[in-house]
């Protein structure tokens, strides 16, 4: 869970200087009847990026004392340049996954998400297979979160199912947790204020089929009963109290 842990600490020391946790994780992923599909994973800190551009601008725009020299260097103010490298650190540490999925049977177009000027990382790949995308998510879990995962999906005779495996916001509590009692982060109160308006949203779309049930009691089914989506939220307090899950176990028609 080593670079798992360094990944969120480096979030941490980001959204606070920016004085804003908003993170949001997207897990998406798309399955036709054939079992081929698309699978794409995207940490989203936009609302971080947009939150530094604003004090940036702030400063550049605040009246200067009078007789104070105008600054005419090229570089970038302090208020915001090392986040800015811990940010592209972090994206390196989380896209780089692309490298190690390469050698896996059944899986093409693997490309890695790395927008350091919107502040949004991940990866995405096709898949020719659902044992294909398995092997893909023990490959992951093993290299980034540091945890074994023998299976997480399941697509079979109008079924699908998302096993709990594989949880990533178990994960980074996990990974706070454990760096807390290390001594490392910041306190677990500190974590759960900061991160209470966190979402980890998956999204999973059936083109083939439509949507009859799910067992996953966050689910939003689209209009059109292509699409599922459900979305939780690891350091909101409210919903922990039903102990929502990743898992669910949907019906196709």
């Amino acid at each position: 869970m080593k670079n798992l842990k360094n990944v969120l600490l480096t979030v941490l020391a980001v959204g606070t200087l920016a004085l804003t946790g908003c993170l949001h994780i997207i897990e998406e992923a798309t399955f036709k009847n054939n079992g081929s599909g698309t699978y794409q994973m995207t940490l989203d800190m936009s609302e971080m990026k947009g939150m530094m551009d604003m004090f940036k601008t702030m400063g550049d725009e605040a009246p200067k004392e009078e007789g104070a020299e105008e600054d005419t260097s090229d570089e970038a103010p302090d208020m915001g340049a090392a986040p800015d490298n811990g940010i592209t650190q972090m994206g390196s540490e989380l896209s780089s996954v692309a490298k190690s999925l390469k050698s896996i049977a059944g899986l093409t177009n693997i490309m890695e998400i790395s927008d350091t000027s919107a502040f949004r990382f991940g990866y995405s790949f096709d898949f020719a297979d659902v044992t294909a995308l398995n092997n893909a998510m023990k490959v992951i879990n093993k290299e980034k979160y540091d945890s074994k995962v023998e299976e997480v999906f399941k697509f079979k005779n109008g079924n699908f199912e998302r096993l709990t495996s594989a949880d990533l916001g178990e994960e980074m509590k996990k990974a706070l947790a454990e760096s807390e009692e290390s001594g490392g982060g910041a306190d677990a109160d500190m974590i759960k204020t900061f991160f209470a308006d966190m979402t980890y949203k998956q999204i999973y779309h059936f083109p083939d089929s439509k949507v009859k049930k799910s067992t996953n009691t966050l689910s939003e089914i689209s209009e059109d009963g292509h699409s599922l989506t459900i979305t939780l939220k690891p350091f909101n307090e409210e919903q922990m109290k039903s102990k929502p899950s990743v898992g669910t176990a949907v019906k196709l028609k």
